[in-house]
């Protein structure tokens, strides 16, 4: 059984990728990065370590992923190997794998993914859909005739997804999200103190008084640096300017949202309406999101207990019980 390996899920996410071990909970939740040496060009880490530079070597960090779905085939799966190791140790473990399969993911995506768990070494794949385990993982009802909504805010797409009787009746993605919003402040900044700041430096100020419903009167410092290499500088920005940051995003998630519950039957969307929706991911945790999609859409909005991990929790279910969704859950063979 050793060699065998336990069963396991796999959340493959842009900014993080978490590991589920069956009656064992999440034992991974790692950044999903990949660096290399920028002297030599060999990876000198991944996930979460932090490699020894030496000399003017400067290390690149490269994510491999973007919305869910591996860009760079054989850097995820080097990445990938790394994490497994870490959770088995034993190189020979051949653990049978549950994957979550993006609402939009084409033929070739679907290949993709389970040619990387192959190349793992998992004995078996399961595919399960983004929204399902979400839903799962976020403890919504999903097997009601009565339907409910997840919005998984990520860090560059959000997945939307309503459900009924255990299946995604109707999903739609966006490509907006945590970045998108950091991204916005940094051009902010860039335009009014004339500074760069990195991805870092902005998630930080969103985090501290970042909110998606109307700002109070908030301060926070940030470091910048001058791109015509005078040095550094750290400059005062409000909340008033993260909240103008959020609006682009929060409207495209809306609007897909609102699309998405349109294009359901008359009965589906009365139920969303009385039964509202559930946000998940790293992006529901900005102050005021909920609040502002629940005035946007009139429809009571609350946000998952854990939300970072509903996904990886609700694949987490489907590997305690490889027979929890039945036909929905047949394993891929080569």
């Amino acid at each position: 059984m050793r060699i065998l390996g336990q069963d396991l899920a796999l959340d493959l996410g842009s900014a993080s990728t978490q590991i589920y071990v069956r009656k064992r909970g999440i034992v991974i939740n790692e950044p999903s990065l990949v660096v290399r040496s920028g002297a030599t060009g060999k990876l000198v880490g991944f996930g979460a370590e932090k490699p020894v530079q030496t000399g003017e070597d400067e290390p690149e960090a490269i994510r491999p992923v973007s919305g869910g779905v591996p860009v760079d085939k054989e850097l995820t799966r080097r990445m990938l190997r790394h994490f497994l190791r870490k959770v088995h140790g034993h190189p020979w473990s051949r653990p049978r794998m549950v994957f979550a399969l993006p609402s939009d993911a084409t033929g070739m995506v679907r290949d993709l993914l389970q040619d990387l768990a192959y190349q793992a070494e998992a004995r078996r794949v399961y595919l399960v859909q983004h929204g399902l385990a979400a839903a799962l993982g976020a403890g919504v009802p999903v097997r009601d005739a009565a339907a409910s909504m997840v919005i998984d805010v990520g860090c560059e797409t959000t997945r939307i997804a309503v459900l009924s009787f255990g299946a995604v009746v109707c999903a739609a993605t966006v490509q907006a999200g945590g970045a998108d919003v950091n991204r916005a402040l940094a051009a902010q900044i860039r335009r009014d103190h004339g500074l760069d700041i990195d991805e870092h430096a902005a998630e930080l100020a969103k985090r501290s008084i970042g909110t998606a419903w109307k700002p109070v009167r908030r301060k926070a410092s940030v470091r910048g640096h001058d791109p015509g290499g005078r040095g550094a500088a750290i400059v005062s920005i409000s909340a008033e300017q993260v909240y103008e940051a959020t609006k682009q995003p929060v409207r495209a998630i809306v609007r897909t949202a609102v699309r998405c519950v349109e294009s359901c039957s008359g009965d589906l969307a009365a139920d969303v309406a009385d039964r509202g929706v559930v946000l998940t991911g790293g992006g529901a945790l900005m102050r005021g999101l909920a609040r502002r999609l629940r005035a946007e859409l009139g429809v009571p909005v609350q946000r998952a207990e854990r939300p970072i991990e509903a996904v990886a929790l609700g694949l987490g279910r489907c590997v305690d019980d490889l027979g929890l969704i039945g036909k929905d859950l047949a394993p891929t063979r080569r």
